[in-house]
């Protein structure tokens, strides 16, 4: 399936009690996103790494709780989000299909196993 033809968010909610970023998609599931794994798993070159060297999620232990609280969400074109985090991090990019892929929800954890 292309990026094009992959379902789409139509709205998010920002749960800060349970730090939980909700998704809702036109395919009507509804996906669960935990912030620390999300933060955990950003794409950019500065966490992720790029060239064959790591990022620098690679030397830490833990984040701490700015690093980890999502303030915001913007689309990315018509193929992904980039969470805005309260440490002011705003540059990764995560696409439909790896949001879909990391989605925590009962039945996507049951799809998995």
């Amino acid at each position: 399936m292309s990026q094009y033809n992959h379902p789409s968010p139509t709205s998010f909610f920002l749960d800060e009690e349970k730090r939980t970023l909700y998704l809702s998609w036109t395919d009507e599931h509804e996906s669960v996103h935990d912030w620390e794994r999300l933060r955990w798993a950003c794409p950019c070159a500065w966490c992720a790494g790029e060239g064959g060297q790591p990022g620098v999620l690679a030397s830490k232990k833990n984040l701490s709780r700015e690093e980890t609280t999502l303030i915001n969400i913007e689309p990315v074109g018509r193929y992904g989000l980039t969470p805005v985090w309260e440490d002011g991090h705003k540059t990764g990019i995560y696409t439909y299909e790896k949001l879909r892929a990391m989605c925590e929800c009962d039945e996507c954890r049951k799809k998995r196993s």
